[in-house]
């Protein structure tokens, strides 16, 4: 066959190619040349011979369609559900629809027969790409944190001379860093369009201490009562009360217990009466008197029990109750006891009231050798400041002869406070606990002038009704107090009075300032006395 002969044929048989190919896509193409061909999907959605703005509408509808879809989530039995249009859903948006009207109709005759017949063959499919918003998400986890349920330890109180023991309760929290992860997973890589459920990742939480941890805690580490007995009414209802606001507190290792913040507000609504204080050196009525007492009776049992003081003050003037420095003042937050569990166990404060008796009780681990082993606590007087003259008020409608004390006075001291350690009987430590500064303060009285006006007399060794106008009184925890414990000279029964800057001496606020606090602080005061029990470990 010639060569001219060959090309003839090969040009008729690429011409009759050519019109089938021509026929074929004709026939498969849509009618119209603005639709997209047949067998094109956008996810679910068919949008074969749809016009560019039907397609757009047919997945915007679907889109929507997913966005009512919901996701729950399940912690542990409880749920929590949420639409996905509220996490911020939304589709990205693509140029699948202008390249789905470009199938079949772009490239020469071969190619466009070629995309034809793959997608007649295949379907071709577009995958929608979604996103989430990150805040919405984050809210949404933040309801998952809700299921969380706190670890609680094992407790121990003290009920009628007996230990009351809970259980510990194991805690759960949801880890919902894992969570929205899987939520994120299951709506944007392999979600099928319907409503997603998953299980959140949650983790137990173990409480520090168990029971059988707890009922360890049943060793006396020291204990220590005041007495009361002279107390008005209001006062010693004061005591009681704040004996029952401290009772069975559970002070865990490394806690540190705060006395206002268990003890305040000092208001009626908190179970407090008004009983005497003093207030700018005055004694006036205050709501809560008699808390420093309370303190006080505490500092003594946590000095025996041998825990670590973390904050303390004395008061600005010496109180009968204890020795000098073995009182501890409470005056709002700048005046506070604190104390912190420095064993490797819980310790439990029980405090009680019975008659006119005030006792705290300190329970714990002790894992010490004890044997042998004894603490005193001794205090030691510096130095000694002695009162100044009488401050005396004249009242004209009293007669000469009356003479009414409405404050005694006091002297001052500098006293420091050393433990002692004995071992079999042998001193084997001494260590200084506190330095504590009281003022002197001078005694107020009050003479009658009725028949004849006189020069003011020194009424310091008056006998005339003495102690009349004496008052046992005591402060709310923000005024200072006075005391029975002078050596020098006899101390009546007073109330408590505010410990300002102003009111101590040059001298005082020095030694203060030496301290960091082991000086000065608010007050209480009565003429009770004081017993020690148990010298503890």
């Amino acid at each position: 066959m010639s060569i001219s002969k060959r090309m003839i044929r090969i040009v008729f048989l690429l011409s009759l190619f050519l019109l089938s190919a021509g026929s074929y896509t004709k026939a498969f193409a849509a009618d119209e040349d603005n639709a997209i061909t047949k067998g094109v999907y956008i996810d679910a959605v068919d949008i074969s011979g749809m016009t560019k703005d039907e397609a757009a509408k047919a997945v915007a509808d679907y889109v929507d369609t997913l966005k009512q879809r919901t996701v729950t989530v399940d912690i542990k039995g409880e749920k929590e559900q949420v639409k996905i249009s509220d996490l911020g859903f939304t589709d990205k948006k693509n140029n699948y629809i202008e390249e789905a009207m470009e199938i079949g109709k772009v490239g020469n005759l071969i190619k466009q027969y070629k995309d034809l017949k793959d997608t007649q063959e295949n379907k071709l499919v577009y995958h929608l790409e979604f996103s989430i918003n990150e805040p919405k998400l984050k809210t949404f986890a933040k309801r998952l944190s809700k299921h969380n349920v706190k670890a609680a330890n094992a407790t121990v109180s003290r009920k009628n001379g007996a230990f009351v023991y809970t259980d510990e309760t194991v805690g759960q929290k949801v880890d919902t860093e894992t969570t929205v992860a899987a939520i994120k997973d299951a709506v944007l890589n392999n979600w099928s369009g319907e409503d997603v459920s998953l299980s959140a990742e949650v983790k137990e939480v173990a409480p520090k201490y168990t029971r059988s941890m707890v009922e360890e805690c049943n060793t006396l580490l020291g204990t220590f009562h005041t007495t009361f007995t002279t107390s008005t009414a209001d006062r010693a209802a004061n005591l009681a009360n704040g004996a029952r606001l401290i009772n069975n507190t559970v002070l865990y290792p490394g806690q540190v217990f705060s006395a206002y913040e268990k003890l305040a507000p000092f208001t009626t609504s908190n179970g407090y009466y008004q009983a005497g204080a003093y207030s700018n050196g005055k004694l006036v009525d205050s709501i809560g008197g008699g808390a420093c007492q309370v303190t006080t009776t505490l500092y003594n049992a946590v000095l025996l029990s041998e825990l670590e003081v973390v904050e303390r003050a004395n008061h600005s003037m010496t109180i009968s109750y204890v020795d000098l420095s073995r009182d501890a003042a409470i005056a709002g937050t700048w005046k506070n006891l604190r104390f912190k569990n420095n064993t490797d166990a819980p310790v439990v404060i029980e405090a009680s009231t019975y008659g006119r008796t005030i006792t705290f009780n300190l329970w714990g681990h002790e894992k010490r050798n004890t044997k042998g082993r004894k603490v005193k606590f001794e205090t030691v007087i510096v130095s000694q400041r002695q009162p100044g003259a009488d401050v005396v008020t004249k009242d004209p409608n009293q007669p000469p002869t009356y003479v009414y004390t409405t404050q005694s006075a006091h002297t001052g001291y500098v006293a420091e406070l050393y433990k002692i350690v004995y071992e079999n009987g042998q001193e084997v430590s001494r260590t200084r606990v506190n330095r504590s500064v009281y003022n002197a303060s001078p005694r107020y009285v009050t003479v009658g002038t009725k028949k004849e006006e006189k020069p003011d007399k020194d009424v310091t060794d008056d006998k005339t009704d003495k102690g009349k106008g004496d008052i046992t009184s005591d402060d709310p925890g923000d005024v200072p107090a006075i005391s029975g414990n002078d050596k020098g000279g006899k101390e009546d029964k007073t109330g408590n009075k505010k410990d300002t800057n102003k009111e101590n001496n040059k001298e005082n606020n020095k030694e203060n300032n030496k301290e960091n606090n082991k000086g000065n602080t608010t007050e209480d005061n009565s003429n009770d006395s004081t017993q020690e029990e148990n010298t503890g470990l």
